[in-house]
């Protein structure tokens, strides 16, 4: 699934962090979210905030779900992409706050009177 942490890589807005994470929930079988099926398949992720809340809930789910090694695996590999999802919507919030506005070279200068 590296094409799915690819995408989340060239996103260039939370938006599309936040739509190639709900893209990459909803293609994973209900079989293979089994053991999270309380919890996790009814959650959506319309926002940075449940990036969070998800990422934080199958890090807490990993300890019950260490019984069963196929079900782990699944849970290691979910928990690792949202943690990717989370990393790049703090670097994609960086950037955007360290931009202006305006470029200063773009300002216009007032012209001098002579």
């Amino acid at each position: 699934m590296d094409c799915w942490h690819h995408e989340i890589d060239k996103a260039t807005t939370e938006e599309e962090v936040v739509k190639c994470a709900s893209d990459y929930l909803v293609l994973w079988a209900p079989r293979e979210l089994e053991p999270l099926a309380l919890g996790l398949v009814e959650m959506r992720i319309e926002s940075g905030d449940d990036v969070e809340r998800v990422k934080r809930w199958l890090t807490d789910s990993q300890a019950s779900a260490y019984a069963n090694s196929q079900h782990a695996a699944h849970l290691r590999e979910l928990a690792g992409y949202f943690w990717h999802v989370s990393s790049r919507i703090g670097q994609v919030r960086r950037e955007r706050a360290h931009v202006p506005a305006t470029a200063p070279y773009l300002k216009q200068q007032p012209s001098r009177a002579a």
